[in-house]
């Protein structure tokens, strides 16, 4: 194949780099988006998307008793990479701050996403601490972007 131009040797190139992006971004991570998983609490992870470098974007809802911070969704960043998943948020809002973070990480298996977690509590009000677990959550739906254009 000749080209003619340079401009038609970059519109291919872009073209092939565009399409291996793509394919790439496809396999970066088994982790469905968007989606949504529960744990044993009753707590809700949102994973909102996962771009191609696997950054997630999702949120959080704490529902877990003996906990403050309850049923306020709290912003959650993270990285996923084929099963592997880490996700933290700052438990900090508008309306309440528990003056903690927590980190989990953990794999997919299947359809549930199997993590350890810390929580992180600083020490402003009362004494600094980790508290360390585990988390199963199971994956409750595959959200799906629909149109809210009725069908007549």
């Amino acid at each position: 194949m000749r080209f003619t131009t340079i401009g038609q040797l970059l519109s291919i190139l872009t073209v092939s780099l565009m399409f291996t992006a793509a394919s790439y971004a496809d396999s970066i991570t088994s982790i469905p988006t968007p989606s949504a998983w529960d744990n044993q609490s009753g707590s809700t992870l949102t994973i909102n998307s996962i771009d191609s470098s696997g950054l997630i974007t999702g949120t959080y809802v704490n529902r877990a008793t003996d906990y403050a911070c309850q049923n306020i969704s709290y912003p959650v960043t993270g990285w996923a990479y084929d099963t592997a998943i880490t996700f933290n948020t700052i438990w900090q809002s508008a309306s309440e701050s528990c003056n903690s973070i927590t980190a989990w990480t953990g794999f997919l298996y299947q359809t549930e996403l199997s993590t350890l977690w810390s929580l992180t509590i600083s020490g402003s009000t009362k004494k600094s601490e980790i508290v360390r677990g585990s988390d199963t959550f199971k994956q409750v739906k595959k959200l799906t972007e629909e149109s809210l254009i009725m069908k007549k």
